[in-house]
């Protein structure tokens, strides 16, 4: 007897130590984490029911997208059904607001979740661009340095969605009248039973983080990480260029075809750059017109909530959620605008670049194409960094106050409604 307890001792203790050795590695080891913050987002796919082909070869992935898809359709059907009986019954108008609301948070993150699942092959494309080492400034500390940086905001971002959907998790669990008057169960499923009727809604509302949310959350973790990880990859380019101007220790002529051979090389990673940048372009597009519709209604809507109901548990989680869509649009706005930075920062070392080399009228020809040619990268790049929300809006930081007002003009709206 005393051996099995030993035994068993013996391989909790083993067992403890590899998932300590397995934590430390993904979240706070940054010569491991090359590729750990995809990792993570491949895992927040998986919860919101989509297939990539990293969690397609994943044991028991086909069983968690099912059990995880099954919850948010039980939990959609419960939305719908109380919504047709608050309907019905047409008792408080608050009521039928709130329902409408709940239904249509769902199904923007059924949408979101829909958008993933047919834009994965960018999101693949983009990952392994982001990975690998086409684009890079020819100084290997350098490049290391920006992809510790890279992999340190991937884990930060990580951390705090998967923080936010235990903490969710938690506080839904916890009883709570307010959330039991938001999270009714129908009375047309009542013929299942009282007791079975309880444990199914206890179920289904403790599970709404964990299967709601990662659709809700998982498209703008992976676009965020992507943008980041294009903005390290214009500062690796722009690295590339600074130490061309760094390099005037050489005569006149073997510098001049020391910086055209350089620059040869510059041009062929800003055009592999820019070839990817310009999926990036069309992938933002179509995802932050899923956002900014998101956020005009989910902060109008959290705000309303938010006055409406008790201060309870429930008020943190509404809370949460509206900050959670005020950072989003920032983060992504801000993240657009970072780009444009950087850019600006390779525009100032191609004019550096102009202005040291001397010019050799025996060498006219050679000099006015690596002129023009310089031209074209610095043009390119001032007028090819924007991006727009499916042609309806240049998005940037200052879009952000904008959508700030047309969320009051929608809590504006519910009040009146109510």
């Amino acid at each position: 007897m005393f051996a099995q307890i030993r035994y068993a001792w013996s391989r909790g203790c083993a067992w403890w130590s590899t998932g300590i050795l397995w934590v430390h590695r993904l979240w706070f080891d940054d010569e491991a984490s090359a590729t750990d913050c995809f990792w993570w987002l491949d895992v927040l796919f998986l919860l919101g029911g989509i297939r990539s082909s990293s969690t397609s070869k994943w044991a028991q992935e086909r069983l968690i997208r099912i059990i995880f898809q099954s919850l948010f359709a039980s939990n959609i059907i419960v939305f719908y059904l109380q919504l047709v009986e608050d309907w019905n019954s047409k008792e408080d108008a608050s009521l039928i607001i709130m329902e409408v609301t709940k239904i249509t948070g769902i199904s923007i993150s059924f949408l979101r979740m829909v958008a993933a699942a047919m834009l994965i092959e960018p999101f693949t494309t983009l990952r392994r661009f982001v990975s690998g080492n086409s684009v890079n400034s020819g100084d290997a500390q350098y490049d290391e340095c920006e992809r510790n940086k890279f992999n340190r905001f991937a884990r930060t971002a990580m951390t705090l969605i998967v923080m936010w959907i235990t903490t969710d998790t938690i506080l839904f669990a916890i009883p709570s009248s307010t959330k039991d008057e938001l999270f009714k169960f129908p009375l047309m499923l009542s013929a299942i039973g009282e007791t079975a009727s309880r444990i199914l809604n206890i179920v289904l509302v403790s599970c709404i983080p964990a299967c709601v949310f990662p659709k809700t959350a998982g498209c703008t973790a992976y676009i965020a990480v992507l943008l980041k990880g294009m903005r390290m990859k214009l500062r690796m380019l722009a690295h590339r260029f600074e130490r061309i101007t760094g390099q005037s220790a050489l005569c006149e002529d073997k510098y001049f075809d020391h910086v055209n051979w350089e620059v040869r090389h510059a041009l062929l990673q800003h055009l592999e750059y820019w070839k990817y940048l310009d999926i990036l372009k069309d992938l933002v597009g179509k995802v932050f017109l899923l956002v900014h519709y998101f956020s005009i209604f989910a902060i109008g809507a959290m705000f309303y909530v938010c006055r409406e109901v008790r201060i309870s548990f429930m008020t943190v989680i509404y809370i949460a959620g509206l900050a959670f869509s005020l950072s989003e649009y920032f983060l992504l706005c801000y993240l657009i605008d970072s780009l444009q930075d950087e850019a600006d920062s390779l525009e100032q070392h191609i004019f550096e670049i102009c202005a040291l080399v001397p010019f050799r009228p025996e060498r006219r020809s050679e000099y006015v194409q690596w002129r023009t040619t310089l031209m074209t990268i610095w043009i390119n790049t001032r007028n090819g960094m924007s991006m727009w929300c499916s042609g309806l809006f240049e998005i940037n930081t200052s879009q952000f106050v904008a959508v700030l007002n047309i969320a009051y003009s929608m809590l504006t709206f519910l009040l009146q409604m109510g």
